[in-house]
């Protein structure tokens, strides 16, 4: 019987060590991303009903602290007290306690852009990390991340 003489394996135990490192950094970026694109999609609607211009000033991104001094994670965050009324209000609903709080919606329909939007984004970065992680060397992954 003959040895099996291994080449490469301390490349291969480097490439190892470092794995975390390099998919935390693509990570961070595909996150990063994608939660920049929900913001604009939420604040284009957000300053086209423009009234008091709260919507879209208190529209914010939220750096979230993973492990350690890491930030890969990013949170979209409305501090307005009218945004879940504007996303998720009917005609109805614009009234509260006698005044009217949604003449500047109009008849237009609630649009439910901030939900959409998180919602696609969710998908986008959990396709973007298995795609990530496939090629990586994995050769199945499961689940929707959540």
């Amino acid at each position: 019987m003959g040895a099996v003489v291994w080449t490469g394996l301390a490349e291969y135990r480097a490439e190892l060590q470092a794995l975390p490192t390099a998919c935390t950094g693509e990570a961070a970026k595909v996150i990063e991303g994608e939660v920049n694109g929900a913001y604009v999609a939420v604040a284009q609607v957000y300053g086209a009903h423009r009234h008091t211009g709260t919507l879209r000033k208190r529209l914010q991104i939220v750096p979230l602290k993973v492990s350690g001094n890491l930030t890969t994670g990013r949170e979209l965050k409305s501090g307005s007290p009218i945004a879940w009324l504007f996303d998720n209000g009917s005609q109805a609903r614009h009234w509260a306690s006698g005044k009217n709080t949604g003449t500047m919606w109009g008849k237009t329909p609630p649009t439910h852009i901030f939900a959409r939007s998180v919602g696609r984004a969710r998908r986008n970065v959990t396709n973007l990390l298995k795609a990530m992680v496939l090629r990586r060397g994995a050769t199945t992954v499961t689940g929707d991340g959540g």
